[in-house]
């Protein structure tokens, strides 16, 4: 079975952000077995690794994850950036904050805590928040292909958040692969094919460890969060019954 077979079974939200940071993962493993045994046995093996239940398995271990991840983001940001867009108490434009405000109430049908009321109970206003933006990413979902710029930035926060959840393993895999390196240096030297397994593992730990971080994260959730309040100055296009297959892709900034 060819990768590109195998991954095609998956929607696209789940390739990008869960089977493409589960491949990265496990790319260290791959350089050093194709550099020991010429890719025989990973060819044998091919079939039960690309298998589309070793994928779904592997997609949802990087989904679990990613979520604890998030978990412990949302209570270092005080919230998701979707959350704190709606406040009062975060806003940088008034103006900006105001008419957000007023069209998701129209979306919502309710209105949304006011500045005394947010004041008086941060974290009931927070829930009435949480609870609007939720019908704003349902309404963004009943119309697939009306908004391809918020499902982009939705899947690449996804891929943001899950390689950090998946880092530490990932860190794992890459340590064991140095091992390997060393071991395979002094049986034969400093060979062609070693330079490069080894230099791209020298890059990948230096991705991981210098880029991969809280920091870059943080920027693709705002970013995906201004994406997505900026639906609500668009003309609402006709609705759809298709329901997106991804389960978290609705609730990727909401902390579930």
């Amino acid at each position: 079975m060819k990768l590109s077979e195998a991954v095609s079974g998956f929607d696209s939200y789940s390739r990008r952000a869960r089977i493409y940071p589960a491949m990265l993962a496990v790319l260290p493993v791959a350089l050093i077995s194709a550099l020991l045994t010429n890719n025989k046995p990973l060819v044998a093996l091919s079939p039960i690794l690309l298998s589309a239940g070793t994928l779904f398995l592997a997609s949802n271990i990087v989904r679990v994850l990613g979520q604890r991840t998030q978990q412990r983001l949302i209570v270092k940001w005080d919230g998701m950036p979707t959350t704190k867009l709606l406040r009062f108490r975060a806003a940088q434009n008034s103006v900006m904050l105001q008419r957000r405000r007023h069209a998701l109430e129209a979306l919502f049908g309710a209105p949304l805590p006011t500045r005394r009321q947010e004041a008086a109970n941060p974290q009931k206003a927070d829930e009435a928040y949480i609870a609007a933006t939720r019908c704003l990413i349902t309404h963004v979902r009943s119309r697939p292909g009306q908004f391809p710029l918020i499902d982009h930035e939705n899947a690449a926060y996804g891929f943001a958040r899950n390689l950090l959840g998946i880092k530490p393993l990932a860190l794992g895999v890459l340590t064991a692969s140095a091992a390997a390196d060393a071991v395979i240096y002094l049986r034969d030297g400093l060979t062609s094919p070693l330079v490069v397994v080894g230099g791209l593992h020298l890059s990948l730990a230096a991705a991981w460890l210098f880029f991969i971080r809280p920091a870059w994260v943080r920027q693709a959730a705002e970013t995906y969060a201004e994406r997505l309040f900026e639906a609500l100055d668009l003309p609402p296009g006709p609705a759809s019954n298709e329901q997106n297959s991804s389960a978290d892709q609705a609730t990727s900034l909401l902390g579930e």
